[in-house]
C-alpha cells in the first residue's frame, strides 16, 4: 500500500477513514482520490476520481476504497490513435455485431433531444479488444465499452451510442477473481434494471435465516422508524442477485436506499448487498441534507446521474413510486436459493460463465492493467456480456432495446412488460 499511495507520486493521492456521519449506520467508512490522471493521459478529460469503501472493517473498507480507486485510474488510460477505427462491417478483425447489445429503440432515437447515434454496421467507432471467456477467441468491442472516460473524436467520425458507466470493472491482486468480481457486477446490473423496469415482484428473504455474520450486519444497520428489507432477485442464468434496501418513516430520513451484489455464494451476495446498503444509505442521508429542495423536474428531466436517482428517493412523497418491489407474499430461506459456489477461483469463473452461455450471452474480458499497476501486484478487467441490460443513469436515457427486458420476467413467472405497454414510467433509484 505504501508504494501506492502518495501525496506527490502515488496512483491513490490520499487514502483516508471518513468520518462517520451522526446516525449513520456502525460502518468503517474509507475515502481514496486518485493522482491526477489528465496529467499522464492529456485530453481524457479526468482529472482525479474519488472512490469510497465501506465494510463492518477497517481493512476491508481500505481494500474497496484502494480498488475502486485503481479500477477508475486504469479504465482512464488509453490512447485513442492506437485503438483501430472501423464500422463493424468494414472491419479487419473480428466484432461483436451492434444488434448483440442491448441499447436503444429506434423510438426512443428519433426524440429530437437524443443525445445517443443508433449502433449500426455502418457506425464508424473504435474498438478495443476483449477475450471470450468460454471459448478463447479474440472479439472487438467498441472501446467506450472498456475505457472510461472515453472521449469520442467526433472529427473521426465517432458518435456517441452510450452513457459512461463503470458496470464490469474490478480490481483484485488475484486476476481470475479480479475477472469474476467483474462479471458478478454485470450480472448484478442486468437483474436489477430488468426487476425495475418490468416491475417485477422478487420474494423476502427473511432475515432470521441469514448467517450469522449477515445477521449482525442488519443489526448494524437498523434505525429507528426504518425497515430493511432483503429480496431474491432470480434470473434466468440461475447466479444469485441480492437485493438489500432501507425504507423510513422518519421525515428527516432517506425514504428510500437500496444496494444489489451478485455472487455464486449467496452468503457473500447478502454481504455485499448489505455493505453496500450501509454505503448507499449514508449517501442519500448526505444529499438529502445538503439538497432539501431538490424536485425530479417534469418527466423527470432533472434525474440525470447517480446522486440524483438516489436523491429522489430521499423525498418521501415518491418512495411509493418503488413499492412494487416489497409486494410479494412469498416469504423464503436464504438456504432455498441453490448455492453452486465452489470457492475456487478458476472453477467459479468458469461455472459462472457457463451459466450465462447457457441463456445464449457471451462473457466478453479485457485486461485494462497499466503496468505500473501489475508491478505492484494489481490486477484490473473489465468484463462486458454483450445482451445483458444495462442500468444507464437518467431515466430518458434509461435502454429500451435488446430483448431481455421484454422475454426473461415473462420467462421466470412474472407478469413482465410489452413494448406495446412500455416499461416503469418512473426513474431507478439506484446510484
Amino acid at each position: 500500500m505504501a508504494f501506492l499511495v502518495d501525496d506527490k507520486v502515488g496512483i491513490i493521492r490520499t487514502l483516508k477513514e471518513d468520518r462517520k456521519e451522526a446516525g449513520a449506520p456502525d460502518f468503517v467508512y474509507h475515502i481514496a482520490q486518485t493522482c491526477d490522471i489528465d496529467a499522464i493521459s492529456p485530453g481524457q478529460n479526468a482529472k482525479a476520481f474519488l472512490a469510497a469503501g465501506v465494510a463492518i472493517d477497517r481493512e476491508t473498507s481500505l481494500l474497496k476504497a484502494a480498488g475502486e480507486a485503481v479500477e477508475r485510474y486504469c479504465a482512464a488510460q488509453y490512447v485513442s490513435e492506437h485503438l483501430p477505427l472501423a464500422s463493424s462491417r468494414s472491419a479487419a478483425f473480428p466484432c461483436m455485431h451492434p444488434r448483440e447489445f442491448a441499447l436503444y429503440t429506434p423510438e426512443q432515437y428519433k426524440h429530437r433531444r437524443f443525445p445517443y447515434k443508433p449502433f449500426t454496421e455502418t457506425t464508424p467507432l473504435r474498438w478495443s479488444q476483449t477475450l471470450d471467456l468460454l471459448t478463447g477467441e479474440t472479439i472487438y468491442v467498441p472501446a467506450a465499452m472498456i475505457y472510461q472516460p472515453y472521449l469520442y473524436n467526433r472529427k473521426s467520425g465517432e458518435d456517441p451510442i452510450f452513457p459512461q458507466m463503470s458496470t464490469g470493472l474490478a480490481c483484485h491482486t488475484n486476476p481470475t477473481l479480479a475477472a469474476l468480481t467483474a462479471l458478478n457486477e454485470v450480472v448484478e446490473r442486468d437483474a436489477v434494471a430488468i426487476t425495475w423496469q418490468a416491475q417485477n415482484e422478487p420474494p423476502h428473504i427473511r432475515v432470521e435465516t441469514l448467517s450469522q455474520e449477515n445477521r449482525d450486519i442488519v443489526k448494524r444497520l437498523e434505525r429507528p422508524g426504518a425497515e430493511i428489507t432483503i429480496l431474491y432477485l432470480a434470473m434466468d442464468h440461475g447466479i444469485p442477485v441480492i437485493l438489500s434496501s432501507m425504507q423510513s418513516h422518519v421525515s428527516d430520513a432517506p425514504a428510500l436506499a437500496v444496494a444489489a451484489a451478485a455472487h455464486l455464494d449467496t452468503d457473500r451476495a447478502i454481504r455485499k448487498s448489505l455493505e453496500e446498503l450501509g454505503q448507499t444509505w449514508s449517501f442519500a442521508q448526505w444529499l438529502k441534507t445538503t439538497n432539501p429542495k431538490f424536485s425530479p423536474g417534469k418527466r423527470w428531466l432533472h434525474v440525470v446521474d447517480p446522486e440524483t436517482h438516489a436523491l429522489m428517493y430521499c423525498n418521501h412523497t415518491y418512495a411509493g413510486y418503488a413499492q412494487f418491489l416489497f409486494n410479494s407474499p412469498k416469504r423464503m430461506a436464504c438456504d432455498e436459493i441453490p448455492n453452486c459456489f465452489k470457492d475456487e477461483p478458476t472453477a467459479d469463473l468458469r461455472l459462472s460463465v457457463e451459466k450465462i452461455n447457457r441463456v445464449n450471452h457471451r462473457v466478453l474480458l479485457a485486461d485494462i492493467t497499466t503496468d505500473d499497476v501489475r508491478h505492484l501486484g494489481l490486477f484490473v478487467m473489465r468484463a462486458v456480456i454483450p445482451g445483458f441490460h444495462p442500468l444507464f443513469m437518467g431515466h430518458l436515457l434509461r435502454a429500451l432495446g435488446g430483448t431481455r427486458l421484454w422475454e426473461v420476467p415473462q420467462r421466470l413467472g412474472h407478469r413482465g412488460i410489452s413494448r406495446g405497454c412500455g416499461d416503469n414510467p418512473f426513474p431507478h433509484p439506484f446510484p
